[in-house]
This record gives C-alpha cells, sequence and structure tokens, in this order.
C-alpha cells in the first residue's frame, strides 16, 4: 500500500502548488498502484477504487486545460480514459466464487465514470465497446445494484439512444432514471429533462405541465416549443428556435428540437382538416393559405413536398392526387396517434 500512500499524497500537494500536470502523473501512479492490489482482494475496497478513478479523471482535466494554456500536445484525459478501463476489467471480469464479496459489484460505478469521460472526449463510439462487453458477461442483474449505479447507467443509454435518433428507447431510459432519481437530487434531474424533453417532443409527446412547472430552468427552454406544438403555432416555433438556438447547441439537443418543427406543421394541417368538417379531400392551396397565414411562404411544390414527408413518416395516412391538387386523407384515423407511429 506504500505506493498507493506515496503516490496520493505527492498527487495532493502538487494539486495545492497548482502542478496539475505533475499531479496527473501522481495519481496515475497511484491508480496503478492500487489496481495491482485491488485485483488480488474482494469488494470491501471498491469505494477506494472509485475515488481514486474519480479523482483521476478530474486531475486529467485541470491537466489537459493546463496543457492548452502553455499550447502543448494534450491527452491526459483519453490517458486517464486507458487507466479507467483496467479498472472496469478488474471488476468484470473477477472470477471470486462468492457473488456477496465479488469486485463485480463496482462494475457499473466504473462504466458510469467511463461513459462520463467518453462523452467528455467524443469518443461515443468507445461506449458500445463495453456494452458489448456486459452483455458478455455474468453480472448480477441491474436491479441487484445500488439504485445511484442503476440511474447513472440508464441515463447514459438513454444518451446513446438518443444520439442514434432512437427516441423511443431514449424516452424509456430517460424516464426510469428520471423517476428513480432522488428528489433530492435537482441538478441531476434537470439534467435528465434536458433529454427527456426533447426525446418526448420528437415522438409527438407533450410533457406534463407539472413536470415543466417544477423545473423553472428547463421550462424556459421548452415551455414555447411546447406550446406552439400544442396549437400548430408554426411561428411562435421559429421564432423560439432562433431565440434558443444557442442554449440548444450547447445542450446538445438543436437538431432533435428542430425536427419537431414537422409535428407543428401536422398540428396545423389537422387544425384545417377539422375546420373543414373534416373533409377528406384538402386542396394544396388550402393549406399553403394556412401556412402562409402563419408566416410560412411557400410555393405549392414545397407544400407538396412536405406532405410528401409526412405521408412517408406515417404523421399522417393518406395520399397526394396531384393532377386534382388535392390531399386524400384516410377515412380511418387520417392523423394518428404519435404512438402508434
Amino acid at each position: 500500500w506504500e505506493p498507493v500512500l506515496t503516490n496520493h499524497l505527492r498527487a495532493t500537494h502538487l494539486l495545492k502548488e497548482r502542478n496539475y500536470i505533475a499531479a496527473y502523473a501522481a495519481q496515475l501512479a497511484c491508480c496503478q498502484a492500487f489496481l495491482r492490489i485491488f485485483t488480488t482482494q474482494t469488494n470491501w475496497c471498491l469505494p477506494v477504487l472509485y475515488v481514486v478513478n474519480t479523482d483521476l479523471r478530474d486531475v486529467a482535466i485541470m491537466a489537459d486545460n493546463q496543457l492548452l494554456l502553455r499550447r502543448e500536445k494534450t491527452g491526459k484525459l483519453e490517458d486517464a480514459a486507458r487507466s479507467i478501463n483496467k479498472s472496469f476489467t478488474a471488476c468484470i471480469t473477477d472470477r471470486n466464487s462468492s457473488v456477496q464479496t465479488s469486485r463485480k459489484w463496482g462494475t457499473y460505478r466504473i462504466i458510469n465514470l467511463l461513459f462520463s469521460t467518453y462523452f467528455k472526449l467524443k469518443s461515443h463510439g468507445l461506449c458500445e465497446n463495453i456494452l458489448r462487453a456486459v452483455k458478455a458477461s455474468d453480472l448480477p442483474s441491474l436491479e441487484r445494484y445500488p439504485k445511484a449505479h442503476q440511474v447513472g447507467y440508464r441515463y447514459y443509454l438513454g444518451r446513446l439512444a438518443f444520439m442514434k435518433e432512437d427516441y423511443k428507447k431514449a424516452e424509456e431510459e430517460f424516464m426510469f432514471a428520471f423517476k428513480r432519481c432522488p428528489r433530492s437530487s435537482r441538478k441531476n434531474k434537470e439534467i435528465i429533462l434536458t433529454f427527456l424533453i426533447p426525446s418526448l417532443l420528437a415522438r409527438g409527446v407533450l410533457p406534463a405541465p407539472k413536470l415543466l412547472g417544477k423545473f423553472t430552468s428547463i421550462k424556459k427552454v421548452y415551455e414555447p416549443f411546447v406550446r406552439a406544438i400544442r396549437v400548430g403555432d408554426l411561428k411562435c416555433f421559429d421564432e423560439a428556435l432562433s431565440a434558443m438556438e444557442r442554449t440548444l447547441v450547447q445542450k446538445g439537443v438543436y437538431s432533435t428540437i428542430e425536427r419537431t418543427r414537422a409535428i407543428v406543421i401536422r398540428t396545423l394541417f389537422k387544425k384545417v382538416f377539422l375546420l373543414t368538417d373534416k373533409n377528406t379531400r384538402i386542396p394544396f392551396q388550402v393549406l399553403q393559405t394556412a401556412l402562409v397565414f402563419v408566416g410560412m411562404e411557400l410555393e405549392l411544390a414545397e407544400v407538396e413536398c412536405i406532405l410528401a414527408n409526412m405521408i412517408f413518416k406515417g404523421y399522417i395516412k393518406g395520399y397526394m392526387s396531384h393532377d386534382k391538387g388535392f390531399l386524400v386523407l384516410s377515412k380511418d384515423d387520417a392523423f394518428p396517434k404519435f404512438s402508434t407511429i
């Protein structure tokens, strides 16, 4: 244990001196020394594993920032990720015959640390390697792990699904994480909602008003879009998208919110359908007029293009009669619920 303690104390001293690059080297040596011990131990020392790896990641970020200021080559966080991955391997491959004392109980906590590191590095593909290893392992079921480990893991599964535009799976993962996240962890709940609400909106599902009402910062960002989708107000949507562009880009949800514009238009077209006494034959020009009314000047060909896209996606059931200039809607469920699409 001497190398572990010596290097830990050295790292602490160097951090106080703000020599983050040297502190990282000391913390890495601490982790390496600890890992040699850890592979011979049971789960009693998992808390130490969590601390030394979390510290390694944090110091790596500080070291890279210091290297940037010096205009020197960075790479400490990538190096830290490789070291943390070794801790993951030491947990998941434990062959201890006793499940109760197995190092496998640290697997998901280390996975969450790895995922947060990979996301910061924008190396999302590396997450798939971890998921394959989990799938091939004989880990205890996720439900048996601490709730915090479950919440973190499901949150990152949601993030990965969100990036793949699999919004249904993303919604399931984020909803699990949100419901099981303690009320006291308000900041974490807001982080989950940042991605849960766009996942809902992308599928045409409007979040409950009380959900937005409890989180002012989230409400400020998303309420204009919710309102626009509910009433088909395209002008309101476009104004909100323009006003919130920087915020949405920073949060990594801009493209998803932008996609919901088609849902706003669908709501508008459904209103036209209802105002025409549910006439299943709607002239393209009528829909064009509705778009002009909400501030969207489009040629007739562009309106037809929008309709073709909506029919293809299943947002609208029907077909276009180009010769007669009509949208012919299905007599049954012309505007299906998004949950069925």
